[in-house]
């Protein structure tokens, strides 16, 4: 049927000339009938009349009393047949065949004398109607398909979105099961694992808890002790984004109050430098009193950590800064880089609130000249990321510096100083975020491939062992930079133990056997009450052991091929 009405609209207008201009209108409606078959045929094969649908959402010409409980687009289809044959045989008895002068191109066709008198005249329908009437029962026929269509799409979307969160639960379960009966386990002698069926409790202890506090009017109060995030918090048309697993009764006000935080278009998470992890969830909608309030996470497992900012917070603000952006909306938050080549997003914050009123004056210098400024207003202390920028396969998209942002208002009058205290605990309390803030970008230089670096060689391993630390589930990087210096980074999975050393020259040494890590060495440990320490060893360490021999020789290759130069840039991963 979708060919008839295409040839059907082509024969319409074929002659420009000899065609009424009303032809026109019902040669579109024609098209648009074509195109509506056409993908109806892809989208539900050569069966059409088994399709079944709800006979009450089509258009009343469709709804007979003979097709209540058929529920099929049967009907429509049979319809739209009639009127294409019945047209069909107007086109075959008022056209005129003329001769083509090439034998390989189609022979030409135009509507005769006869109905372009009597156009009007002529039963363009099977029930005697004319042009207006047969472009409005095409009209029909069009969006009743279409509607067939959309209600296709969309029950297979739904019946989709119901597999994949059944399956979804399926896998949470057989992993939590996993984790609970068979991670860890030696084979071989010992008494077999003891099997416990999973169950839903089981299946959330995957998932990370935290404390929350909430902020509002700027007081922070703790919400609950306990709390997750929800399964589905990602899911279009959620509400909730956390739940409440403390031993609270369900009807404490602070259990439901949890769950009636939400996320709303202007919520944004972003991290605070420090020891330990925290994070600030800002512009959150708490639904029980419809306020914008800042949520604070905190108390985040140290094995967690680097999964909750991987599944959340980094997701979270990413997308938040595109919608941000399409919004028009640019801010401290998220705004375009200066050469407007990627967007940055905010990762870290500093708490300065309230410092401002301890400073004086802030003066600019540059060069010779300064301009001092009195009355300051605020201070932020904020680093970016770039989503989706990532030139290094490796590296972390976080920009290498801090900015730190000073507001001010209307200049009393001017004098010459620096950011002046009134009182010597604000400037330590100042030099002490600063300094989180340096440690902060002096940890993720130490995890990461630099801007100027290579991987020239990668190697999982099951664990990683040396004198100062213990690293299991390990990756270990060895990268170049552009003066020909070599640096090893080893970093455990969860990202609780960082390892790095400038390698020397004794590490090539021609020796295979015992390669030297003597070097200066930094040690970044998350410990299990959440307390980041950083360490650093003078002198290196004396050797690095795998669990593995396969893991073991691998090195030793890695080692070799470095060695002599045959490794090319982000070549060579060894797992």
């Amino acid at each position: 049927m979708a060919k008839i009405a295409w040839r059907i609209a082509n024969a319409l207008t074929k002659g420009q000339k000899s065609a009424p201009a009303e032809f026109r209108e019902v040669e579109n409606q024609l098209c648009a009938l074509s195109t509506s078959l056409s993908a109806l045929k892809d989208v539900c094969g050569a069966d059409l009349a088994a399709i079944v649908i709800d006979p009450t959402k089509l258009p009343a010409r469709f709804q007979k009393e003979e097709q209540v409980g058929v529920h099929s687009v049967a009907g429509i289809l049979d319809s739209c047949g009639e009127t294409l044959k019945h047209l069909e045989k107007i086109v075959d008895s008022y056209t005129v065949v003329a001769a083509s002068s090439d034998p390989t191109r189609p022979r030409l066709q135009r509507w005769s004398t006869e109905l372009i008198k009597n156009y009007k005249k002529i039963a363009w329908t099977t029930e005697s109607g004319d042009l207006a009437t047969l472009r409005s029962q095409l009209m029909v026929y069009t969006n009743s398909l279409q509607l067939v269509l959309g209600t296709i799409v969309s029950s297979r979307t739904t019946r989709i979105e119901d597999s994949l969160k059944e399956n979804s639960a399926m896998l949470r379960e057989i992993h939590s099961w996993w984790a609970h009966n068979l991670k860890g386990a030696v084979k071989g002698e010992g008494n077999p694992v003891a099997q416990t069926p999973p169950d839903g409790l089981q299946a959330s202890r995957d998932l990370a808890s935290f404390e929350l506090y909430l902020t509002s009017n700027g007081t922070p109060q703790s919400l609950c002790p306990e709390a997750c995030l929800c399964d589905d918090w990602r899911e279009v048309g959620n509400t909730q984004l956390f739940e409440c697993r403390c031993k609270q009764n369900t009807s404490h006000p602070n259990h439901t109050r949890v769950e009636n935080i939400s996320l709303s278009p202007f919520s944004f998470p972003f991290r605070q430098p420090g020891d330990v992890a925290t994070w600030t969830l800002f512009k959150a909608l708490d639904r029980s009193t419809n306020q914008m309030v800042s949520v604070t996470i905190a108390n985040v497992a140290a094995s967690d950590v680097a999964k909750f900012e991987q599944s959340f917070v980094q997701p979270l603000a990413e997308g938040q800064a595109y919608t941000l952006l399409r919004q028009g909306i640019s801010n401290q938050l998220a705004h375009p880089s200066p050469d407007a080549s990627s967007v940055r997003a905010l990762k870290l914050q500093s708490d300065l609130k309230g410092y401002h009123k301890l400073i004086d004056s802030v003066t600019f210098r540059v060069g010779h000249r300064s301009l001092s400024k009195t009355y300051v207003e605020g201070l932020s202390l904020l680093n970016y990321c770039e989503p989706g920028h990532q030139p290094v396969r490796f590296s972390d998209n976080a920009l290498d510096y801090a900015e730190l942002s000073i507001y001010y208002g209307d200049d009393g009058t001017d004098e010459f100083a620096d950011i002046t205290k009134s009182v010597v605990y604000c400037a330590r309390e100042l030099q002490g975020k600063l300094e989180e803030m340096r440690i902060e970008l002096f940890i993720a230089n130490l995890q990461s491939p630099r801007a100027e670096e290579t991987v020239v060689l990668q190697l999982q391993a099951t664990e990683v062992q040396c004198e100062v630390a213990v690293i299991p589930d390990a990756e270990l990087l060895i990268t170049r930079n552009h003066k020909g210096q070599y640096r090893l980074i080893i970093t455990s999975r969860n990202e609780c133990t960082i390892l790095t050393q400038v390698l020397s020259d004794a590490f090539f040494a021609s020796s295979p056997s015992e390669p030297s890590f003597t070097a200066p060495t930094w040690l970044v440990r998350l410990e299990e009450s959440g307390k980041r320490k950083v360490y650093r060893y003078l002198d290196g360490f004396r050797f690095l052991r795998f669990c593995s021999t396969s893991a073991e020789k691998m090195f030793e290759l890695g080692r070799s091929a470095v060695l002599q130069g045959g490794v090319g840039e982000r070549t060579l991963p060894i797992r």
